[in-house]
Order: structure tokens, then sequence, then C-alpha cells
């Protein structure tokens, strides 16, 4: 019996390693795609020469054959860094170095091959992106690793991803507002927060209601996300709004990590403008902490990524908003809270106006 549980468990196990690594779910436009054109010197295309597109991190390649128009498209890629190379016969190989593919995109690398070797290597240098995705009708926006490290993030008092949402063009954030939407009412190109739709990792975690995320994940573990505001492909058809596409990190052939605490605390704090002065500061102590570590398992094969993230919080807060009963109260009498209010007989004299009585600072 035992051995036929450990048997089951072993095959649920392959079997959904083979469903998440099935190459339908990996094209749900969570990924990119690098795509162009092989042509020799004199501009004619080169059917059937092979292209190899690899992962500067993992060493992952996908390889391909040019078609009879000389195009070649690479699909389904994690975004990262790669490098692209072209080589057939007669021609030297063909080297573009260092392309950049954020998640979503397709950018346009096409190779010239020159006369020559297999053996021997031309290495060409990218040029600058261009201001205008021919390849893509979309408007949007990426935040790369790089901005979520260095930019400020927040949430309340915790560390939040989507605080940086309005750093994008055509983003609002209405604050102060309880109970209309998630992460300070966002509002893209006008569009209301129950009609965005948020993705983490090609599944939607969109919050029912009111709208916004229902998972924040941790900002170690996320290594880019994208805010497309319209014009968005036909994979995304539940959304009335903006889609916002997050893609947490992975391992890669060198192992990386990282290491964080966050605290506040009553004793480095400034006092509460509506906190006693003679009295202590109200205890307060919020510790947010935790790390990642990613790495391969077999290299250039599996890889491995996980992160913990754990808050701690305890304490109060002053509040200027509560009365204390004291014990003449359920009696009808209100002279110690408002005698400016009332005559000598008890009666009122006028409309009495809120005044900070010293009862009040009893918490």
């Amino acid at each position: 019996m035992r051995r036929a549980r450990i048997t089951e468990a072993v095959a649920g196990f392959v079997l959904s390693i083979l469903v998440l690594y099935s190459p339908n779910m990996l094209a749900q436009g969570l990924f990119g795609t690098i795509s162009g054109v092989v042509s020799d010197s004199s501009g004619a295309v080169v059917p059937s020469a092979t292209v190899r597109v690899i992962n500067v991190s993992t060493n992952v390649v996908t390889t391909l054959t040019t078609n009879g128009a000389g195009v070649y498209v690479a699909t389904s890629l994690n975004p990262g860094v790669y490098n692209v190379e072209a080589e057939a016969k007669g021609f030297k190989t063909a080297i573009v170095k260092d392309i950049t593919l954020e998640v979503d995109a397709n950018p346009k690398i096409n190779l010239t091959l020159q006369v020559g070797q297999v053996s021997e290597k031309v290495e060409v240098t990218t040029e600058n992106a261009p201001l205008l995705q021919t390849q893509q009708s979309d408007l949007g926006q990426t935040v790369n690793e790089r901005e979520l490290e260095q930019l400020p993030t927040s949430g309340g008092t915790g560390r939040n991803v989507y605080s940086l949402l309005s750093l994008a063009p055509g983003v609002s954030q209405q604050t102060g507002c309880d109970g209309c939407g998630n992460y300070g009412n966002v509002r893209i190109s006008g569009s209301r927060p129950r009609n965005d739709d948020y993705t983490l990792d090609g599944s939607t975690i969109t919050a029912s209601v009111f709208g916004g995320a229902a998972v924040s994940p941790s900002v170690d573990s996320i290594q880019e996300f994208r805010i497309e505001q319209n014009s968005m492909s036909a994979e995304y058809g539940k959304a009335g709004g903006a889609i916002l596409i997050a893609v947490s990190k992975s391992g890669t052939n060198t192992f990386h990590g990282s290491a964080y605490e966050y605290n506040r605390n009553q004793k480095l704090d400034a006092r509460n403008f509506f906190e006693n002065p003679i009295q202590r500061k109200n205890p307060f102590d919020y510790n947010e902490f935790g790390g990642s570590i990613g790495g391969p398992i077999i290299k250039s094969k599996l890889f491995l990524f996980t992160d913990y993230q754990g808050i701690r919080s305890h304490g109060s807060a002053a509040s200027n908003g509560n009365l204390v009963h004291l014990a003449a109260f359920p009696g009808g009498d209100f002279s110690a809270q408002y005698a400016a209010a009332f005559d000598a007989t008890g009666g009122i004299k006028y409309r009495y106006t809120w005044s900070n009585a010293s009862n009040q600072d009893k918490f």
C-alpha cells in the first residue's frame, strides 16, 4: 500500500511538471518573441539558415531554421538577455549579442551573413531600440528588475510591487479612498479598477468586486512587470481596461539571492501629532524581512528559485476620534466633557464645539 502511494505521488509530480512545461501554457502572452530576417551582404534572403537563440543566464538554446523568405520566429521566450546566432553553408556565422527581451515584447533582430567559412564568426553590435516599435501595436510600459530594486516601493507600511504603477503615463491613484479599490484606486487611461486584469506568471490574480491584485508578491520575487494600456492582443479577452503582467524570477546557471529586513519602531519614529506629549509614545513595532535564492539543479537544463517574506507587527496607534465614557455619561450628565456648553443648573447654554478634554487622552 505504501509503495502504491509513493508511485502515485511520483506520477502526479511528473504529470504536473509536464503540464506546467507545456509549450501551449508558455504561449499565453506572458513571455516574449524574437524574430527577424537572415540575408546576405547583397540583401538577398537566406532560406534554410540555422538560427540559435541563446539565453545568456541559463544557456538554454532555441534552434530554428529560416523559411523561404529568410524569416525566423522564436516564441515563448522567458524575459532576459539573449544572443542570436545565424549560420549557413558558405557563410560566416553572424552573432548579435546582449538583446534585452522584456515581457510580452517582440524585438526584430535581422542578421546579415558574409561569405566565408562557417567556423569564422562576425559579431554584430546591436543598435539602440527604436522609439517606435513597429512589431507591436500595443501601448504600455515595462518596469524592469533594476527599477524594482532601486525605486522605493510602499504599500501602507510594507513594500508593494504595484505601488510603482503610478510611474507609467496615463496612470493616476486616488489616495485616502476607503473601500473603492486596491492600491489607491488605480485608474489606468481612465478605466475603472475592476475593469483591469492582473496576471502573475500567466495566471489571473485579479481580486473580485473592487479589482486590483488579490495576491501581492514579494518585491524580491518579481523580475519585471508590464502595463498594457490599450490595443492588447487577442489573448487578453477578459479585461475591458488595462492588463498588468508580472513575471517572477527564475534560477540561472549561477547561484544568486538576496536578504533584507525593514524595521520601524517607536524608538526610531517621531511622535504622532495627536498623542499626549507628556505620556510615552504608543508602543509600535513593524518588522518586514525575507530573502530569495536561485540557481541550477542541472546546469543549462533545470533550475530552482524560491523566496520567503515574513511580517511581524504589533503595537497601537493614536486615535483622536474615540471618546472614553465617564461614569456620569450613562445618566445623561455630559458637563465634565463639555463644561462650556452648560450653565450652573445643567441646562444647555448654546451649541457646543469639539474640545480636546484631558479625559480623552486616557486610553
